[in-house]
């Protein structure tokens, strides 16, 4: 996969979305400050490191192997297998795609939270950008990677485009278990700890209604 490849968001409306609002210089302006990724302030990682992970998500791409080795070099993860979950995240998002309409069939059909196409096809990317934003606070060793107050704008903006958010939480859950898989064979414990760290923090996120 190419790792630049920038994905658009549900934080982005679309013409088939229905909205509460009549207000698009609103969603205009919460789009501007919607923001997921950020690092605490008391982060103890080097400026160096910061600047990989800002620049990375400025183009909202995944890490490429040389990013991958300085950050793990501080925080002691396995780089390659970062590396490795981020090759197979494609196939990881279409197989968690596929366990969630095993369960809830009914969810892309007329009247599902995930009805019309367009739903779907933005659900799958958003669980794309959380899988990316997990990764980085795997690779970086931290586990609070959120921005506070740009995730209120998220917030804000999924409670008025209606994004489905109970549907994309456990999608993102169906895929957190999937990127576990990775680790199944090997005994990065503290790997793995990590990578449900940063998947629990942004999956009780959005949890949050405004």
């Amino acid at each position: 996969m190419d790792g630049s490849r920038p994905h658009q968001s549900l934080t982005l409306p679309s013409k088939t979305t229905e909205v509460k609002t009549n207000s698009p210089l609103k969603i205009k302006e919460l789009t501007k400050k919607a923001k997921l990724f950020g690092l605490p302030k008391n982060s103890k990682l080097p400026d160096s490191n910061k600047e990989i992970l800002n620049a990375a998500n400025k183009s909202k791409r995944l890490l490429n192997p040389k990013e991958l080795n300085i950050l793990c070099e501080s925080s002691h993860c396995d780089a390659s297998k970062l590396e490795e979950l981020q090759n197979r995240l494609p196939e990881l998002i279409n197989e968690a795609k596929d366990n969630l309409l095993k369960k809830l069939p009914e969810i892309t059909k007329k009247g599902g939270s995930l009805y019309p196409k367009e739903r779907a096809e933005a659900c799958w990317r958003d669980c794309f950008e959380f899988a990316r934003i997990s990764i980085y606070g795997t690779a970086a060793g931290e586990t609070n990677i959120t921005d506070e107050e740009g995730l209120k704008a998220v917030q804000e903006l999924y409670s008025m485009l209606e994004v489905p958010v109970d549907a994309l939480t456990i999608c993102l859950k169906e895929l957190q278990l999937k990127c576990r898989e990775i680790y199944s064979e090997s005994n990065k414990k503290r790997d793995t700890e990590l990578l449900d760290g940063c998947f629990n923090h942004l999956a009780e996120k959005m949890k949050v209604k405004i």
